[in-house]
């Protein structure tokens, strides 16, 4: 009886989880949102007719109908396009708040969003010739299609969604656009065009040279050939086989291939890289990101993050908190992450982003060097600051669109603005920089209870706001190619220059000197820069507002149940397998199932084998019930000495962090089969910046045997050229190993169609169960990067000691 009312609740629970759903027909799309979005929705649905057009011209391809998922993540910043998922766009209704502010410089979000993403589906569907008969008819799928491969997936997007508004779209972006790849060539870090479509996490600039630089590389041939010889292209690679396909689309669209167009290209940015000067930068983090920076008593503090190889191998990073001091001292205060900063006598204040059971948000912690730390706030929380000690904060809801900032817990003032930063002045006044449709940027106060805009032009603006005697510093595109340091007088409302000739994400004023950062012209990475204080009166150049108001469209209600139903049953790809298992072969024939959320996933493979002349079937599906709870399913057919079924649950319990970049987590499992076996987990770890640490406790229930499961993992950076793996468990036998990398040489060389070879390093690895050496080898390894975007592989070769013998040792793996 206790088992069927636990059955029937799940049952009651997943019902009211998917009827809190619904879905909306527009004329070529269906909007699914969850309850409470529906404004949000019809917006939505609105904008995407609206730009839909435009994406078609640009990519010239029409996909037809598809599906737009809106997804809450909380504090998350996204879309994604799914082409193989049923044409399925998913849009993230978090905005683009200061963390992604200058990353991602949007004057209008869902509009940006929609308009990426959809040429992405417009532009993965184009299709044609043989490889559309495949990829449709034989496996019925757009998973396979030519563009997948092409070195423009993201470029011709960001093209598309820098075609709105002068400010909008990640070309039109003098700090991570073209001005960022003019500054990268003064400091003599412009990167081959192989470097850019293989290279991200070991590099600062991150996804940056995939898009960014494409886009660039992609807006040059636009210019150049005109965009009908860049629809050309993407025609041409429709119906080509992959790596060679581009190759014979370039010359036949442009008549050469894309190598050689992209060293054109670079010697036009070598002459535009002329026009920014050499300025003074009194600190540098070398191949790193600084996220942010603010000022002290005597100078400046900033937040960084900086990358190299065992980035890629294992995610490391060195974060950290420096102090630089004007007269040229710098002293690292921490290795914490930090997002965004605060200081006040003599404590520092920061940001964070966490994501737990799949829903981020932010932490705000207080830190006074060295060694104390504490957790002040957690939520959804776009800005804030300090008054005497105690937290104001901008809390953001993705529903009704509006801001609301608290001191403590009592509510000062609601706003219909994204606040992105906040500065409290001595007498408890607030300064913000704040935005919305249309306003990238606006700087407004609240004084005595009178919220009042001062400054609302549509030009991009940087990530924060400083402020200084009656003026509120901050950082603006006023000019093109360029994002220097400017100040509005709170009074007034007049503008004053205060750089010339810059790109600074943020820029404060201490006594009379200006601090900024930005990217390098030195060398790859980014640096602190100094200006003398030079005030002089500005004038704002009037631009046509971005007034973009979506035409009401038509639509109805659809049946939600019935339309998600279907997207699951109607399979994504479906293909015939043959195997060989020693003795027969199989013939069996796999279909793929996809929801349209992505949350749920299944397999169904039926099967025939030869010489038994046996049938067998198998089902496996995979989901999220709840967040933080995952399940599996597994059903066996047909198939000797295997369990009916087997199925699982998983779940994240809790994170406890230990300061801004430590956090332990704590997971459980739970697994059991037909045949009455019972495995039982509690995944536990420890995470930061350099280091993880994992230990896995469990038990197994088999043929009325308890044996006790034991897992421990660790993994460390001494270097961010070094990585060094430790592991013991106890899974029938007792079994340990060891394992390291070191970096020797970078290669950077490469075939930009196909590979770029990364590194040349030395590895090692020891194995054993309880007191016997299986195995060990020492070697050398190459990383090898893929152009075309299936991720890195590591070719190894060496002595190895296996079976009491020695010999040579052959390995490829992903990992050195």
């Amino acid at each position: 009886m206790r088992k069927i009312m636990l059955l029937l609740a799940i049952v009651i629970v997943l019902a009211v989880t998917m009827l809190a759903n619904n879905v909306l027909e527009f004329p070529n799309a269906d909007i699914y949102y969850p309850e409470g979005y529906e404004k949000v929705a019809v917006y939505l649905g609105n904008t995407f007719e609206s730009i839909r057009p435009k994406a078609i011209e640009l990519v010239g391809n029409d996909p037809g109908r598809i599906n737009i998922v809106l997804a809450d993540f909380g504090a998350n910043t996204n879309g994604l396009a799914q082409a193989q998922n049923h044409k399925t766009i998913q849009v993230f209704v978090w905005p683009a708040d200061t963390i992604l502010s200058t990353r991602m410089n949007v004057s209008n979000l869902y509009r940006q969003l929609l308009i990426h993403e959809f040429t992405h589906i417009a532009h993965l569907t184009y299709t044609t010739g043989i490889p559309a008969f495949i990829s449709r008819v034989v496996l019925g799928t757009e998973m396979f299609s030519p563009q997948q491969l092409s070195p423009f997936v993201e470029g011709v997007t960001l093209f598309a969604e820098s075609s709105n508004y002068f400010s909008e779209g990640r070309l039109n972006n003098p700090m991570w656009g073209r001005e960022m790849i003019y500054q990268n060539m003064k400091a003599n870090s412009f990167p081959g065009l192989d470097y850019a479509l293989s290279v991200s996490r070991e590099d600062y600039r991150g996804g940056a040279l995939y898009y960014n630089y494409m886009a660039s590389f992609y807006d040059y041939l636009v210019r150049r050939f005109g965009i009908e010889s860049v629809k050309e292209f993407h025609g041409q690679v429709s119906g080509r086989l992959p790596v060679f396909g581009p190759i014979n689309a370039s010359k036949i669209a442009f008549g050469e291939a894309l190598d050689g167009l992209y060293n054109d290209w670079k010697e036009e940015v070598g002459i535009e890289a002329t026009k920014y000067a050499t300025l003074t930068e009194v600190r540098t983090v070398a191949n790193g990101q600084i996220f942010d920076m603010t000022k002290t008593e005597n100078g400046v503090v900033f937040s960084y993050s900086i990358f190299g190889e065992a980035s890629s191998w294992n995610g490391s990073v060195e974060r950290g908190i420096e102090e630089y001091v004007d007269g040229g001292f710098s002293r690292r205060l921490s290795d914490f992450n930090a997002l965004s900063l605060k200081w006040h006598e003599g404590n520092i204040y920061l940001m964070t982003s966490v994501t737990e059971r799949n829903t981020t948000s932010r932490e705000i912690w207080s830190h006074r060097p060295p060694l104390s730390v504490r957790l002040l706030d957690k939520g959804m929380i776009t800005a804030f600051d300090i008054y005497n000690g105690r937290l104001i904060k901008a809390l953001y809801d993705t529903k009704t669109e509006l801001s609301t900032i608290y001191f403590d817990e009592m509510q000062l003032i609601t706003v219909p603005w994204l606040v992105k930063d906040i500065v409290v002045l001595d007498d408890g006044s607030l300064v913000m920089l704040i935005s919305r449709n249309g306003i990238n940027g606006a700087i407004a106060t609240f004084t005595e209870g009178e919220f009042r805009v001062i400054l609302d032009d549509p030009y991009l603006k940087g990530r924060g706001i400083d402020y200084h005697e009656g003026k509120v510093v901050f950082t603006a595109a006023y000019e093109e190619g360029y994002m220097d340091a400017f100040a509005v007088e709170v009074i007034s409302g007049e503008v004053f220059r205060l750089t010339e000739g810059a790109n600074l994400e943020k820029a404060v004023v201490l006594n009379s000197t200006v601090y900024g950062f930005g990217h390098s012209r030195r060398e790859k990475g980014m640096s602190i820069y100094v200006f003398g204080l030079e005030s002089t009166p500005y004038s704002v150049k009037e631009v046509e507002p971005d007034d973009f108001e979506p035409a009401s469209v038509e639509y109805t209600s659809g049946d939600y149940l019935k339309k998600t139903f279907l997207h699951f049953l109607n399979p994504i790809l479906r293909a015939p397998l043959v195997s060989y298992d020693g003795e027969n072969f199989s013939l069996g024939f796999l279909t793929l199932h996809l929801s349209h959320d992505s949350n749920h996933s299944m397999t169904l493979m039926p099967s025939f084998t030869f010489g038994t002349e046996k049938l067998s079937f198998t089902a496996e599906y995979t989901g999220q019930l709840f967040e933080g709870i995952n399940a599996m399913l597994r059903i066996n057919l047909g198939l000797p000495e295997v369990p009916i079924a087997n199925a699982g649950l998983s779940a994240e319990l809790f994170q406890m962090p230990l300061n801004p970049s430590t956090r332990f987590r704590s997971h459980a499992y739970i697994g059991f089969d037909t045949s009455g076996g019972i495995t039982t987990s509690v995944p536990l770890s420890l995470g930061g910046n350099l280091f993880s640490i994992s230990l896995e406790p469990g038990i197994r229930l088999s043929d009325g045997k308890i044996t006790p499961l034991l897992v421990v993992d660790a993994g460390f950076s001494p270097t961010l050229g070094t990585s060094v793996g430790l592991g013991v468990g106890f899974y029938d036998d007792f079994y340990w190993y060891a394992n390291g990398a070191q970096l020797l040489h970078r290669i950077d060389w490469g075939w930009s169609p196909l590979f770029f070879l990364k590194e040349l390093g030395i590895g090692g690895v020891i194995s054993g169960t309880n007191t016997s050496l299986d195995h060990s080898a020492l070697y050398l390894f190459i990383n090898v990067g893929s152009t075309i975007g299936i991720g890195d592989i590591f070719p190894k070769i060496g002595i190895q000691y296996s079976d009491s013998r020695f010999g040579i040792y052959f390995g490829l793996d992903n990992q050195p």
